[in-house]
């Protein structure tokens, strides 16, 4: 029996989540405070482009056949409505300023090369943003874990805080859980989704768009722990 092309993107996606996870958690009692702020700041960037990726992606999808494909991923950009303004306050209020952010390329690169995966080619937008909400969760988990360090660094308490409610909602509240979902229903589906007037859903194309989308991820995440676990205030373990 062919495994879901759903299932697969997962394999590829938790082979590269499970060891930057692996990495830098084990690695957060030895790095700086400063290193820590610079990497809450660069993923931020991505939180703050997120809707405007999404709905890059509502509206080349609007070309599929079966309509079910933009309708799921203009829910998800309603629900992330505000979060960005969310994740910005709830630092500040934890002592992390994210306007006081240099440029770093590979995250521009990455947002750029994010971009162009999110159309013109409805299938490939699809599985991109299946790999990219699905990597969503790993993120959340991870810097629930830096948000927390630098709080409790600094005595600011993170129980009850804005910004932990912030990584609450998309994991035990499951958002990023449901978004994750709604996407695999299509891609699993594939041209039998519907039979409506559109393109149908291309298999290999989701399927390019989703391990593109990886691979940019990893790119950009081997940028992020080079320089985070070889910034200043890193110490040995």
């Amino acid at each position: 029996m062919t495994e879901r092309l759903s299932v697969q993107i997962d394999e590829r996606n938790d082979a590269f989540t499970n060891a930057v996870k692996d990495q830098l958690l084990k690695a957060l009692p030895q790095v700086g405070t400063a290193s820590l702020e610079w990497l809450v700041r660069e993923h931020y960037q991505f939180s703050f482009a997120n809707k405007t990726l999404l709905q890059k992606a509502v509206d080349c999808t609007k070309k599929l056949a079966d309509k079910g494909v933009s309708t799921e991923l203009q829910r998800n950009v309603d629900e992330e409505d505000g979060h960005a303004p969310m994740y910005k306050k709830g630092m500040l209020e934890a002592g992390t300023d994210m306007d006081e952010r240099v440029e770093f390329a590979p995250t521009t690169r990455f947002l750029a090369d994010v971009d162009a995966l999110c159309a013109p080619d409805p299938s490939r937008a699809l599985g991109s943003l299946y790999a990219t909400e699905t990597a969503a969760i790993f993120e959340h988990e991870v810097f629930y874990e830096i948000c927390k360090e630098i709080c409790d660094r600094r005595g600011f308490t993170y129980d009850g805080s804005l910004i932990k409610r912030f990584h609450d909602i998309h994991l035990e509240d499951g958002i990023e859980q449901g978004h994750k979902d709604g996407l695999a229903a299509f891609v699993d589906l594939g041209p039998d989704a519907a039979d409506g007037d559109g393109d149908p859903i291309d298999m290999a194309e989701v399927r390019k768009g989703a391990m593109d989308a990886i691979a940019i991820m990893q790119v950009w995440w081997n940028a992020l722990l080079e320089k985070t676990l070889t910034g200043p205030g890193v110490t040995a373990a």
